[in-house]
């Protein structure tokens, strides 16, 4: 008879190679329920099972940092003066990796359990990145400050996420189980295509680009529901003020170049590029002059590169100031006073 240390690790040891069945994966949830150890152990087990994957990731960088590196070149820049394995319970099947240089930073964790559903979440921390393997064999790419949530069902009932910040979804064909991306304002429907969603909290806007294949879109308003229809090389604004949802020509591979190091940008201003590279650094920008953003700018960004590096190269004409205290920035205008 093996005791309850031996029989965790018999379970975990099924669990991590895919081998696990329903009946012990329920033992292994009471494991986990039971006493809090128990999920600092999985936790640990699970990360190093992920990080054993790094090497195969790696390859796919490289390979999509070549696929992606054509569309557009490192740093081109333009300022134009003006007056956004299985679950958790089966980290075998459902693989996350962290994009960043430290492992350790990321969080996959069920947080919840209803009867026979329990809720898997993927949590990326700011100043991270991740590449999540979902059950069906879709993989989403989650940018930083995102969370990523389905339940131990997806791929047999139904493939239906939750997303709150930024993913690029690669979804594999299944035509009798649609996939669905629900955000706190719109939901995504596909059967399998290539797509990026930008929905962060604090943006004003919600944004879909489609690389290939269709997708259908609907508001999540219920007092004014609309739809609309994407085709490759479209992208799609909702804007959460006044609920209006516009549909634009698009390079839409542009919208992607997150996932390999790259920040791209159309007529935005610096608190908007701020916002980015706040999230992708985890620090914080502050702009104490009022006429910093009577500037907008188009180009490329790479991200690999030391944040004072980016922010000297987005100073074109040398007129900021930057004070660098701790994890804040100050940018000032040098020629004007700033304002609180």
């Amino acid at each position: 008879m093996l005791d309850k240390n031996q029989q965790f690790d018999y379970l975990m040891s099924n669990h991590l190679s895919g081998n696990i069945s329903e009946d012990e994966e329920r033992a292994l949830i009471d494991f986990l329920n039971l006493d809090p150890q128990y999920k600092i152990l999985y936790a640990e087990m699970a990360k190093t099972r992920a990080i054993s994957f790094i090497p195969v990731l790696e390859n796919e960088k490289e390979s999509n940092y070549n696929n992606f590196n054509k569309a557009l070149p490192d740093n081109l820049l333009l300022s134009v003066k003006l007056t956004p394995f299985r679950n958790f319970l089966r980290i075998a099947a459902a693989v996350i990796f962290m994009l960043s240089t430290s492992i350790s930073s990321y969080y996959f964790f069920t947080n919840s359990r209803n009867g026979n559903l329990t809720t898997c979440e993927a949590f990326v921390p700011l100043g991270s990145q991740a590449k999540v393997i979902l059950p069906d064999g879709s993989v989403v790419w989650l940018n930083s400050g995102s969370t990523l949530k389905y339940n131990n069902l997806f791929g047999k009932k139904d493939r239906t996420i939750q997303l709150t910040g930024e993913g690029y979804f690669e979804v594999t064909k299944d035509k009798t189980k649609p996939f669905l991306v629900h955000t706190n304002d719109i939901s995504v429907k596909v059967l399998g295509t290539v797509f990026n969603v930008r929905s962060y909290l604090d943006d004003p806007t919600v944004e879909v680009n489609l690389l290939e294949g269709r997708v259908n879109i609907t508001t999540q308003s219920k007092e004014s529901a609309n739809t609309l229809n994407l085709a490759p090389n479209e992208k799609m604004i909702y804007n959460k003020k006044n609920g209006t949802m516009l549909s634009y020509r698009a390079d839409a591979a542009k919208s992607a170049q997150w996932t390999i190091g790259k920040l791209c940008f159309v007529d935005a201003s610096l608190e908007q590029i701020a916002k980015d590279l706040e999230r992708k650094f985890d620090i914080k920008i502050k702009l104490s002059t009022k006429n910093i953003n009577n500037e907008i700018f188009s180009g490329s960004l790479n991200l690999n590169q030391p944040l004072n590096e980016i922010l000297d190269y987005l100073d074109v004409d040398k007129k900021f100031k930057k004070v660098y205290s701790g994890k804040t920035v100050l940018i000032k205008n040098k020629n004007q006073m700033a304002y609180e």
